[in-house]
């Protein structure tokens, strides 16, 4: 099964008034659309990993608090969005390139019945395959670069969840 990851941004207030009404927080929040809104397919599973190696202190896919009450939701406030964005244009894509193989690794490991008893598989990712990834990755970290100076510019909150 893929999950598709989304990211919307939205005032503090606005984030407060969805998170305070769990019955129609899921339906609230995947409403936006336009510039609020940044789907993204499968590249949140790669940069999760990638901006943890580069130590990131405020990773967009792994930090922040419950954003909304559905699908493990994490907000970030004003002030995490303004440091994100602000790591984010200080880091340029090609300084992630060297970790790719590894968050591939990451993303795609499993466990064999998904049982902590059971054998690891790991893959392998050839060369050509990493460099197909990074092709296609790095105009998506052009665009959340700009999605967090946006929401930065406007002192909004961000809202990530997968589902």
């Amino acid at each position: 099964m893929s999950m598709l990851g989304d990211l919307i941004r939205l005032s503090p207030e606005l984030r407060d008034e969805i998170r305070a009404d769990p019955s129609t927080a899921y339906d609230r929040a995947t409403s936006f659309d336009g510039p609020e809104r940044l789907e993204l397919d499968w590249e949140w599973k790669l940069f999760g990993p990638l901006f943890t190696a580069a130590g990131f202190r405020v990773n967009p896919f792994r930090s922040g608090s419950p954003g909304v009450p559905f699908s493990g939701a994490l907000s970030l406030e004003p002030n995490e969005v303004a440091e994100a964005a602000a790591t984010l244009e200080k880091t340029p894509f090609a300084v992630h390139v060297p970790h790719l193989r590894g968050a591939l690794v990451e993303r795609d490991t499993v466990r064999v019945d998904h049982d902590y008893e059971s054998p690891v598989v790991t893959p392998t990712f050839p060369d050509d395959e990493v460099e197909s990834y990074r092709s296609r990755l790095a105009p998506r970290y052009d665009d959340l670069t700009a999605f967090y100076r946006t929401a930065a510019d406007h002192g909004e909150c961000t809202v990530f969840w997968a589902a």
